[in-house]
């Protein structure tokens, strides 16, 4: 009974969270399944995280140790990590990752899981003496420490995503890694418990509802910015501070879907989109029109650096295989948006052209 009634005074709030965000996935469960998949995998982490956190603490109030005890102190330190891990995978949703940089992003937790596995037979992770009482030593802060780079990267997670232009998604990020820091923190001074477990499930909670909320303005295969995202920024900052105006369009797109299926020409669009999300200068943004057509404003940076930055999209493409025609147009002062449009448009098919007849060669 006391058990229980610590559980209902330490995570109720917990489960009640967990109870909502569950029944919110269900109703959700036709929409967004890869980012649905990724928070079970986190919410699967949070169960034995929060059992082996209860267990951990009903050991620790006994007069005298139990042999079992090690090891749920053994499964917090592992879980949290991994939790940690399994957050900064979900919110770099969308962003290319190579195979050496996924591999990278695992190796603080990989390695924090091997040194606490040694805790049974390496006093310098933990013991516990004769009175139960917990003596930490200094590998038992390796959690903290790849959690703290967790954190960093998150924050480089969070500034790429205001750079290129999300900036409601990139403050949310910046708040909600904060949070899990003051957590992880807290539980290190002040010896608290379910906070980190409290912090992690409130920043998927609000981070779902979130990517819910972004779809009135994002397109839901690429994350760029939608047609409609595209008018009202026109409409509603009058064109002023517009560089210049850049169009693409994917080349033998239909090809690929009727060769390879639409899951192939799906993979082709999220690559060019990505591609050129990671060549643009800050403040400059990506809008999806519709299937395979894509447009770019360039903002608060000149024309040269505008050219530099679709150079360095051309050489990417060209890296990754893709053949995207592009058309750019300076957008002179008082300029109307259809006037660049027309220009910019001329200046893409005749680079489509181009690349066709290259191609025929």
């Amino acid at each position: 009974m006391e058990l229980f009634r610590q559980i209902i005074s330490v995570d109720f709030v917990v489960l009640v969270t967990l109870l909502y965000l569950a029944l919110f996935m269900w109703f959700n469960r036709a929409y967004d399944r890869e980012i649905n998949r990724q928070i079970v995998g986190a919410l699967v982490l949070l169960a034995p995280l929060a059992i082996s956190d209860n267990v951990d603490y009903w050991y620790s109030v006994q007069a005298t140790p139990d042999p079992l005890h090690p090891y749920f102190i053994m499964a917090g330190f592992i879980l949290r990590v991994w939790l940690v891990y399994t957050a900064v995978m979900i919110i770099r949703h969308g962003d290319r990752l190579s195979r050496v940089k996924h591999a990278l992003l695992l190796v603080p937790a990989i390695v924090n899981t091997a040194i606490i596995l040694t805790a049974p037979v390496n006093p310098s992770v933990f013991w516990i003496d004769a009175s139960n009482t917990l003596h930490r030593e200094a590998l038992s802060f390796v959690p903290h420490i790849a959690s703290g780079i967790y954190f960093v990267i998150a924050l480089y997670i969070a500034a790429k995503r205001c750079r290129q232009g999300f900036i409601e998604e990139g403050v949310l990020l910046i708040v909600a890694m904060s949070t899990i820091l003051v957590a992880v923190i807290s539980e290190i001074v002040l010896s608290t418990r379910g906070i980190l477990i409290s912090a992690i499930l409130l920043m998927l909670a609000f981070y779902y509802l979130y990517i819910h909320m972004a779809h009135f303005k994002r397109d839901n295969l690429t994350g760029a910015f939608n047609r409609m995202k595209f008018f009202a920024d026109l409409s509603s900052r009058k064109t002023g501070g517009i560089t210049a105006l850049a169009e693409f369009d994917i080349n033998d797109l239909k090809a690929a879907n009727d060769t390879r299926g639409h899951a192939e020409g799906d993979r082709i669009i999220h690559e060019v989109a990505a591609i050129i999300l990671d060549s643009l200068p800050a403040h400059c943004h990506l809008y999806r029109l519709g299937g395979d057509e894509f447009a770019v404003l360039f903002r608060a940076c000149s024309l040269d650096e505008a050219q530099k930055a679709l150079g360095k999209i051309r050489g990417e493409f060209d890296k990754a295989g893709c053949t995207c025609a592009v058309g750019m147009s300076e957008w002179g002062d008082g300029e109307e948006f259809q006037a660049v449009y027309n220009r910019a448009d001329a200046l893409m098919y005749e680079d489509k052209n181009r690349l066709k007849a290259g191609a025929q060669a």
